[in-house]
């Protein structure tokens, strides 16, 4: 099965420890599309799962399926929707790597999709990514206030 990869990425002003304790808890609580977020199964460990609700009314469960404390990234499966989503499955990545000559972070938020996920889909996700990464950085200056 062949796959569809978005990718958007940005630079964040402050040091990627900063960045990793927000984005970490894989809760997405800094992204202003989330409402709400449960934790569903475990802690903040591989297999462990949240029931994130989104503003507009859908709610996703996922499960964290990779993490690295060393390497600051983290991969999640959304692997349950409501309302149901049309295509097979999305795996979504976010990678935190320090920037050394001025103690920033440089994040990149990817997802890769089942190839019958339609453009539309695609598209909208590419916008998802994009907003969540002005959203993070918006919440770093937030949390050192």
């Amino acid at each position: 099965m062949s796959v569809t990869r978005v990718v958007e990425s940005r630079i964040i002003e402050a040091p990627i420890e900063t960045v990793w304790t927000l984005v970490r808890p894989v809760n997405l609580s800094f992204w202003k599309a989330v409402k709400d977020v449960e934790l569903v199964g475990g802690a903040g460990e591989v297999g462990s799962t949240r029931k994130i609700t989104f503003n507009d009314g859908a709610i996703q469960l996922v499960k964290i399926v990779e993490l690295s404390d060393l390497a600051h990234f983290v991969t999640f499966d959304f692997i349950e929707a409501q309302p149901p989503v049309d295509f097979m499955s999305a795996i979504h990545t976010i990678t935190l790597r320090r920037v050394t000559a001025n103690n920033t972070t440089f994040v990149e938020w990817s997802a890769e999709f089942s190839s019958d996920a339609q453009l539309a889909v695609i598209e909208d996700s590419r916008y998802k990514r994009l907003e969540g990464l002005e959203d993070l950085a918006k919440a770093v200056v937030d949390a050192r206030v």
